[in-house]
């Protein structure tokens, strides 16, 4: 069983980061805009303010624009995703000023983020058929305490699973189509074995960073905002269906300058995790080969 180094993991995850910037960031601009357009374009078509009375027509037109720009994100993040790998594998070496690009492997790590997400949904749909027939079977026996408690267990155990399933197919899985040229979830899950905690904790501590200015960022925009409809749900004893639209209002007013800190921080999140992933790709690889010689 091969075991991943966390520091020297996140050592050359911050290295990486911090040495290629430059590069990061002329590789992932161009599709990184892209994608904040396509996140912003649901708010400025007004698909996020839907009237309950909304005939079934627009409806459907707004679920599939959703669909639309969800698959188109999903081809944007692996554009994002695949030079920056590259660049951390030592696939490719050399500055980048502007990067357009969607090959192949583009093409490939987008269909295996949907096989990614089907695996996840069908994971999803079993831990609620888990969920309901443990109620019904502990409900048989007329114990509403034991029901409330088999439920809990249940779901507790099952949520593990799905975040367990989440982190060893996930961490991997662009290292493995970029260097391989191939999905393969089952070389990812093998690849992962015995890790399971190394990967956590590496992804804790090179998301850690981004995601602190990232809400920092988030609480200095929205926080003011977020005080006052406190004071005003208090005072004037709001529905949770008013204070939830309310704060709807408030986030679309804001979304262009969380888009543009999201831009900001981009190259330092996308570096840092494809540079933490490719470089436990390598030595798990590395140790893989020298476990198992070929004859």
């Amino acid at each position: 069983m091969n075991k991943l180094s966390v520091g020297e993991t996140v050592r050359f995850a911050y290295g990486f980061t911090l040495r290629e910037l430059g590069t990061i960031i002329g590789l992932i601009w161009v599709p990184m805009i892209a994608l904040a357009v396509i996140s912003f374009l649901p708010y400025a078509l007004g698909d996020t303010t839907q009237s309950p009375d909304i005939n079934p027509n627009a409806a459907g037109a707004i679920m599939l624009r959703g669909i639309a720009f969800s698959l188109i994100s999903l081809v944007l993040s692996a554009c994002i995703t695949v030079p920056v790998v590259r660049q951390a594998l030592g696939l490719r070496t050399g500055p980048a000023f502007i990067h357009i690009a969607l090959g192949r492997t583009e093409l490939r790590l987008t269909g295996a983020y949907l096989v990614f997400i089907a695996i996840m949904m069908v994971l999803f749909l079993g831990y609620m058929l888990a969920v309901f027939g443990s109620a019904l079977a502990a409900g048989a026996t007329g114990n509403k305490p034991l029901v409330g408690l088999v439920v809990v267990a249940v779901g507790f155990v099952g949520l593990c699973g799905i975040l367990y399933a989440i982190t060893r197919l996930g961490f991997l899985l662009a290292p493995s189509v970029v260097a391989e040229d191939k999905i393969s979830f089952e070389r990812v899950w093998s690849l992962t074995q015995g890790n399971f905690w190394r990967i956590v904790g590496v992804l804790f501590l090179v998301t850690l960073v981004p995601a602190i200015v990232f809400l920092s960022a988030f609480a200095f925009l929205l926080g003011p905002d977020a005080i006052a409809l406190y004071h005003q749900a208090v005072a004037q004893n709001m529905s949770q269906q008013d204070i939830a639209e309310r704060w709807r209002v408030i986030v679309e007013n804001h979304i262009s300058l969380l888009l543009g800190v999201q831009l900001i921080v981009a190259p330092f999140s996308v570096g840092l995790t494809s540079g933490a992933s490719a470089h436990a790709y390598k030595h798990l690889t590395a140790k893989s080969a020298v476990a198992t010689p070929q004859p």
